[in-house]
């Protein structure tokens, strides 16, 4: 890891996105973001943030009907994972596996439009 994206660089870039979006998520769970980063890989850092904040409330709604089972299967993973709490670990369940959430739920199966593969296409020519 470079010294320009360090854990402080990291909560600052949650931080700001957390603040500019309106998520409302809390100091606590932002540091969760930060540690599911650290865990995946800083190169991912933007995407990670914005697919956690923005569905930050739904998947917490999910993870707080877990049950005992649920925790188990959380609590297993964890003894390979000791750098991440079992809180964070049951986040990557329900991203990895669990149900679409709401904000991908609604483009679920939609096609891209013409213009969408235009301006695509476009893009990659410009590599």
């Amino acid at each position: 890891m470079t010294n320009k994206y360090n854990r402080e660089f990291l909560l600052e870039y949650v931080e700001s996105e957390n603040k500019s979006n309106e998520y409302r998520v809390s100091l606590d769970n932002m540091n969760k973001i930060v540690d599911l980063i650290e865990y995946f890989g800083i190169e991912l850092y933007r995407p990670i943030t914005r697919l956690l904040l923005s569905n930050w409330q739904e998947i917490t709604e999910r993870i707080n009907q877990y049950t005992d089972a649920d925790w188990m299967m959380a609590e297993e993973i964890q003894k390979t994972t000791p750098t991440l709490d079992r809180f964070s670990i049951a986040m990557l369940i329900e991203v990895l596996e669990g149900e679409d959430t709401f904000n991908q739920g609604e483009n679920v199966g939609r096609r891209l439009s013409d213009e969408e593969l235009r301006a695509i296409r476009q893009h990659q020519d410009e590599q």
